[in-house]
């Protein structure tokens, strides 16, 4: 079990020593009147006795503190005594006030004598007022929340208590001589006892305990110049009332010298105060001037430490954009330099088929890429693609593509079976890596020999066929829907469609960074736009048609670059058979 830390004894020895105090008042009281011996009760004989009533609500408020500080097994006895002695209270004061006769004292002493003009074993009506704050206080301790309301009745009860002891202190107490029975003295001290029980027992967050409580300056200064305060006023009152009877002294003397005597001693704890607020403050500025340094000192070593971290992140940027600006031209590379012609090994101003290509990618490393590849002596491949997203990742599954694609050449005359073994063999290498990725497709093979365009498509933008005779756009897709995106369903087949082809047709291949542009209202480039920009522009040369189509986009989206990555690949026929 851990030991419970100074403060916590204290608290718990002054009320539990305030608790037995009050419960032997309340035992002497009882034996005096059970003995006849009345000092007992009264403590001097000038003075009226104490209750029994009384005596008896004294010793259950201590019998009820007393369970409460020792965390009793028998929890009902504090609010249980603390409500008898409400009861008894709150009776006596309907006797009092309301004419109404219930005989709690008469339980007691049946013929009281008298104290002057008042019975004696009666409870006085201040008593009784007082005993409701102490036992509503006791019950408030047994509540969720005793330091809110214990502390501050306990802290009533005392008061009241102060101001009737010190009518005894000068010799005058309260009530004395009249028809009003007065508080007893011993009545006086059990109140003042079980008050400041009460106070201490609700613990230092409740009034008024904290407020004397702690280290602050507020603190130390009520502890020192209330005590001094009031015994000052106590002893100088007492002194002027009680000396001249004893002494003949001129009072305006015992008044200076009262004066004269505080005067110095208020001077000496203002001096101790003075000491150790000062030291306060000298530890505090000298601590506040070591945290200082310390901080300077760990400010220089950090500017230092951010200067270090800024070249080390200054070369490593360095380094990386250097490896970007590697792949980026790596990536290029892996782009068709020069297109093939058909037949193969003719001049190009001879080749059945002419290609032409836009890239625009729109960081160091782009997610589309194209290839123009030869399919035996009469036809030409062309496959474009679109990875999701952007940079280093989005570029590895290209190069990852464009490998397949080789792998799988032999299937090249056929564009729905390429895309389904290059799908089931992507999806694989995603699964195996855990990463979620995909990538739209299209391929198409320009058959010059058999005049035929076969073509098959996995979530790409269909590309556009613009015929020779009237220039009008539109789309290649065959019966069937086009596929899904690859890399996501690995048993997938993909469709070959065909169409026929004629001599200056023309193919257009691009990814949706083409038409996916916004003007400066946030409008949209749509596919059906790009078709009537392409049908407008069909009749021009292949180079000019194209920069036409390029320069159209960028006049709406009012900017010279794009959103996303933009690949166009062009296919122009110039004869077939």
């Amino acid at each position: 079990m851990a030991e419970e830390p100074p403060a916590g004894q204290r608290f718990r020895i002054i009320p539990l020593l305030c608790a037995s105090l009050t419960i032997a008042l309340g035992l002497l009281t009882f034996i005096g009147w059970i003995s006849g011996l009345p000092l007992l009760a009264s403590v001097r004989a000038k003075y009226i006795p104490m209750a029994p009533s009384t005596a008896l609500c004294f010793s259950l408020i201590g019998i009820g503190l007393i369970s409460y500080i020792w965390k009793s097994a028998l929890r009902w006895i504090p609010p249980a005594g603390a409500c008898v002695v409400l009861a008894i209270a709150i009776a006596k004061l309907v006797e009092i006030f309301g004419g109404f006769h219930f005989g709690i004292d008469a339980w007691f002493v049946r013929n009281p004598e008298l104290f002057g003009a008042v019975p004696t074993g009666r409870m006085a009506p201040l008593t009784a007022s007082n005993l409701v704050f102490t036992a509503i206080a006791l019950l408030a301790l047994t509540g969720t929340q005793p330091a809110k309301f214990g502390g501050p009745l306990g802290a009533l009860a005392t008061l009241i208590s102060a101001i009737v002891l010190v009518g005894y202190w000068y010799g005058t107490p309260l009530l004395y001589g009249g028809h009003i029975i007065p508080v007893a003295l011993s009545t006086a001290c059990g109140f003042f006892l079980s008050g400041i029980g009460v106070a201490t027992a609700a613990g230092a967050n409740g009034w008024p305990l904290r407020t004397f409580l702690g280290d602050s300056t507020r603190a130390v200064l009520l502890r020192a110049f209330v005590p001094l305060i009031t015994a000052a006023a106590l002893i100088n009152g007492w002194v002027n009332a009680t000396l001249p009877s004893w002494i003949h002294v001129n009072p305006a003397v015992t008044s200076a010298l009262c004066a004269v005597i505080f005067a110095a001693l208020i001077a000496i704890i203002i001096s101790q105060i003075s000491n150790l607020v000062g030291g306060r403050i000298d530890r505090a500025e000298a601590a506040r001037n070591v945290a200082q340094a310390e901080l300077l000192a760990l400010n220089a070593h950090l500017e230092t430490k951010v200067q270090e971290r800024t070249r080390e992140l200054r070369a490593k940027n360095q380094q990386m954009e250097e490896e970007l600006q590697m792949a980026r031209e790596l990536q290029i590379a892996l782009l068709p330099q020069k297109f093939p012609t058909v037949p193969a090994h003719v001049p190009v101003h001879e080749s059945a088929l002419r290609f032409l290509s836009l890239y625009f990618p729109t960081g160091d490393v782009s997610g589309d890429f194209f290839n123009v590849f030869p399919i035996g002596e009469k036809a030409a491949g062309i496959f474009i693609c679109d990875v999701m997203g952007h940079g280093v990742r989005s570029a590895l599954i290209t190069s990852m593509i464009r490998g397949l694609v080789e792998e799988h050449g032999q299937a090249a005359g056929d564009p729905g079976e390429l895309l389904t073994r290059v799908n089931r063999a992507l999806a694989l290498i995603l699964k195996q890596a855990d990463t979620t990725m995909f990538a739209t497709c299209f391929y198409v093979v320009a058959d010059v020999e058999r005049a035929q365009l076969r073509f098959a498509n996995a979530g790409h933008p269909s590309a556009l066929h613009m015929h020779g005779s009237n220039g009008a756009a539109k789309k290649l897709q065959g019966s069937e829907r086009p596929g899904p995106a690859m890399g996501i369903f690995p048993t997938v087949n993909y469709i070959t469609s065909s169409t026929p082809m004629k001599k200056g047709d023309r193919v257009m291949l691009f990814t949706d960074g083409l038409f996916e542009v916004e003007d400066t209202a946030g409008a949209l480039f749509t596919e059906e736009q790009l078709h009537s920009t392409v049908t407008r522009y069909a009749a021009l040369p292949a180079h000019e048609f194209f920069d036409r189509v390029i320069n159209d986009v960028r006049q709406f989206s009012k900017r010279q670059s794009f959103d996303d990555d933009v690949c166009v690949v062009g296919m122009e026929v110039q004869h077939t058979g």
